[in-house]
């Protein structure tokens, strides 16, 4: 993702989203730093700078591969957390073949950090995760390479 360039999940015309996006490597080193926003009826939160990776692979495209791997289903609930933990994906498989997935985002660098925004992107285990993921991985990968 250079500048300017957005991955989004969901519709914000329509439901829940989320986009990734403004990526930025703060000290050309191989760091991956984007801008969040979470949002649904109602709600548009944005959170600057979240660090994914610092100096080197970005750990959050693994994280959604397993899941695609893993489109017949699982027990429970699958996380992971950006660097600062200022992110926090938590993914559930639930009825119809469906993953929710709930993006969590919260300023942890800020004197003004106590507030948190969340969102709940719905999506299919199969074909839309896996569409998805393609172009998140694409998008991160010609930036770090």
């Amino acid at each position: 993702m250079d500048e300017g360039a957005w991955t989004s999940l969901g519709d914000p015309g329509f439901g829940t989203w989320v986009r990734l996006g403004n990526r930025v490597d703060p000290w050309d080193d191989g760091s991956v730093q984007v801008c969040v926003e979470v949002g649904g009826p109602g709600l548009r939160a944005t959170l600057h700078r979240v660090t994914l990776a610092v100096m080197g692979e970005c750990d959050l495209v693994p994280f959604f591969d397993g899941l695609c791997a893993d489109f017949a289903g699982w027990d429970g609930v699958r996380g992971w957390s950006s660097v600062d933990r200022d992110l926090r994906i938590e993914a559930v498989f639930g009825s119809g073949g469906c993953v929710g997935l709930t993006w969590t985002v919260r300023p942890w660098r800020h004197a003004d950090g106590n507030w948190s925004a969340s969102t709940t992107v719905v999506v299919e285990a199969g074909e839309q995760m896996v569409r998805w993921v393609g172009d998140l991985a694409v998008s991160l990968r010609g930036e770090l390479s």
